[in-house]
């Protein structure tokens, strides 16, 4: 059954990938549609199913724009396009229990390499950069992994940097033995997010950084996502996504009040209140002494339920506001 799915989603990437090629090519839809033997409609279904995936952009009528055309992400994309988190840029820390001789290995293997501050070998594998530093290896991931959380599309990552682990230890033909790594860098997008449909949109960009992890959210559509909204900084922490939930929820509890209620807004409100009920408080102590001016006979006792009905009233149109 797995091995149907798995040729199903290969047949279904490969359709879709020599869409994206034919696009990039310069074919039109209706030159598109006869190639591949299918009609019109059934072809701008699938255009909108790439557009939606944000590798389609639309400039005009039948008229598409590739953005993104690598099959890596296509895959991914397609294999995870019902998971909400992407994990990508990960640097992987590969920490070794001996020193090696990285220069020597990699002349005797005849694989080539280049030094990066004039002593550090850098070669690449699966085309990913590997650093190869005394005391540990650096590999730079480049694909993006998607999931249904941030802990997930982290196992992904982990898997896919063991493959290369393996790869890396046939290439060079040595045995690392066991693996210790960490990540130095990892970002999560929340994908399909509206906020950031919205920025991308208009155009804008939005940036949080502290003094922790420097920038640790953003929207920039950097990656043409048409809506991912990300997180990231030192280190690797499970509430990277949930950050971005968190900022979602704040956005739509605004969005109830049409961003009415702003920072200003409610210090404004709260001002109002304060003086309010200092106005309300010089009435009272004004009815109070004048209840006590009044005496005990009974047309002052009249005047004075009069008075503190008066005041009643006022108390209550104060609660309610």
């Amino acid at each position: 059954m797995k091995e149907e799915r798995s040729k199903k989603d290969t047949s279904k990437i490969d359709f879709y990938f020599t869409i994206l090629e034919l696009f990039k090519s310069g074919k039109t839809t209706l030159e598109i549609s006869k190639k591949l033997k299918i009609s019109k409609q059934k072809l701008y279904y699938h255009t909108k199913v790439l557009r939606n995936l944000g590798f389609l952009q639309k400039k005009g009528y039948l008229v598409w724009e590739v953005i993104r055309s690598k099959k890596i992400d296509l895959e991914h994309a397609i294999k995870w396009r019902s998971k909400k988190i992407r994990g990508h840029a990960f640097i992987w820390k590969i920490k070794l229990d001996r020193n090696y001789n990285w220069e020597d290995i990699l002349k005797k293997r005849n694989i080539p390499y280049k030094l990066v501050r004039g002593y550090t070998p850098r070669i690449f594998i699966n085309n990913k950069k590997v650093w190869l530093g005394k005391e540990s290896i650096i590999i730079y991931e480049t694909k993006s992994f998607y999931g249904k959380d941030a802990i997930q599309s982290r196992k992904y990552a982990v898997f896919e940097l063991l493959s290369t682990m393996n790869d890396f230890s046939i290439k060079l033909s040595i045995d690392i033995g066991k693996i210790y790594f960490k990540p130095t860098r990892e970002h999560y997008g929340m994908i399909k997010n509206e906020l950031a449909r919205q920025c991308n949109q208009n155009n804008e960009r939005i940036v949080v950084r502290d003094d922790l992890d420097g920038e640790w959210f953003w929207i920039d559509d950097s990656e043409g996502m048409l809506g991912e909204m990300e997180t990231g900084g030192k280190g690797f922490t499970k509430d990277r996504a949930s950050l971005n939930l968190d900022v979602q929820k704040w956005w739509n509890d605004n969005k109830k009040h049409n961003f009415k209620v702003t920072p200003t807004f409610l210090m404004e409100s709260i001002n109002k209140v304060t003086q309010n009920q200092a106005m309300f408080n010089q009435n009272f102590e004004s009815h109070v002494k004048s209840i006590k001016q009044l005496g005990n006979s009974a047309d002052s006792n009249a005047k004075a339920i009069e008075l503190l009905s008066d005041c009643i009233l006022e108390l209550k149109e104060e609660l309610k506001k």
